[in-house]
């Protein structure tokens, strides 16, 4: 009996150190860098992703190297933040797809095609300038990375006009704005 036990608590820590090994491998390939973004060597993300902050709310910038047009910040607490510039426009953008306005940004949340299903986190692509801008925000990371890519975006990129394809008279989504602040605390 007591060698069933020792095998079953070594057959246990194997299967452990597996699952983090897959769960580091998932962590290190992101949610955007399987991402689709053919106007990723836009000159225009190059300077997206140079005015995007190296602190976003706690999360440290760590990778900036590869694929063209991706950042990674990096915090213990919550997973990672990714952002992709050059993203291919959403399937889901639609004349009727519900946007959220951020510090002037009109933002629709939706999983881009290639990218893993959201596990803990939403997908965020900004729609209403060019090239597009797409984030993974984990949950509890809060709305730092959405804000200040808010700001970079406006600051960095051209305002265009949503396409609906063929049918260019058809109405604008739907944008509800929300504000967002940051909330500072003093210790």
């Amino acid at each position: 009996m007591p060698v069933a036990v020792l095998a079953c608590f070594v057959a246990f820590l194997i299967l452990a150190q597996q699952r983090q090994e897959d769960a580091r491998a998932t962590a290190e390939a992101g949610h955007l860098k399987s991402v689709a973004a053919p106007s990723s060597g836009d000159a225009a993300c190059g300077a997206l992703l140079g005015a995007l902050p190296a602190d976003l709310g706690g999360f440290q910038r760590t990778d900036t190297t590869a694929p063209a047009g991706f950042a990674r910040w990096r915090a213990d607490k919550a997973g990672d933040v990714e952002v992709r510039c050059g993203t291919e426009r959403p399937a889901e953008l639609t004349a009727t797809a519900k946007l959220q306005i951020v510090n002037g940004v009109q933002w629709l949340q939706a999983v881009p095609q290639g990218a893993p299903a959201p596990d803990g986190g939403s997908y965020w692509t900004a729609v209403d300038h060019r090239p597009y801008v797409t984030l993974w925000v984990p949950d509890g990371a809060g709305t730092a990375a959405v804000q200040a890519a808010s700001d970079a975006i406006t600051a960095h990129l051209t305002a265009a006009s949503s396409t609906w394809g063929a049918d260019q008279r058809r109405p604008v989504p739907r944008a509800s704005a929300v504000s967002m602040s940051t909330v500072s605390s003093s210790a």
